[in-house]
């Protein structure tokens, strides 16, 4: 199954309410708490200066917004895909797979040759059919163990 044209485009004043909106939907679609999911969407900065100074992407279909990204600048060589969220009703549709390949050009356009990020335990057969490959382990902040994959560029 495919998706319809997504136009990928940085995020823009205004998006935040929707971005807060979809990341919940897409992190509870895991079967998390839904109130612990709330709270921890109101932690993250959706502030208008943030979409737009940051490089966060939104996946935008006949003007919807049904995923997006984040990808933070390089570091000693490395980005971090730091978010990638999609519309649950979206996911096996190629939109997640659009949004990471626009992630990882991205970070090469940054100049980055390498590409992290934590996984998602539902996201790790996603990622590495992506390319991606285990790099280590970790623990998140609700104390669930992540894979942190990467990705040579």
């Amino acid at each position: 199954m495919s998706h319809p044209t997504a136009r990928i485009r940085h995020t823009a004043p205004g998006d935040g309410a929707r971005l807060k909106e979809l990341t919940a939907a897409s992190k509870a679609h895991w079967g998390y708490d839904a109130a612990r999911v709330r709270g921890w969407v109101e932690t993250l900065d959706f502030s208008d200066a943030r979409l737009r100074a940051d490089e966060l992407y939104v996946a935008d279909v006949a003007g919807r917004v049904v995923g997006w990204c984040e990808v933070i600048p390089p570091l000693d060589g490395v980005c971090v895909l730091d978010h990638l969220w999609i519309e649950p009703e979206w996911i096996g549709r190629e939109l997640g797979s659009a949004l990471f390949q626009f992630g990882v050009q991205r970070a090469r356009d940054l100049g980055a040759g390498m590409l992290e990020w934590e996984s998602e335990p539902n996201a790790v057969g996603f990622y590495e059919r992506m390319g991606g490959r285990r790099l280590r382990e970790t623990t998140s902040e609700w104390g669930r163990p992540l894979t942190v994959m990467g990705l040579d560029l």
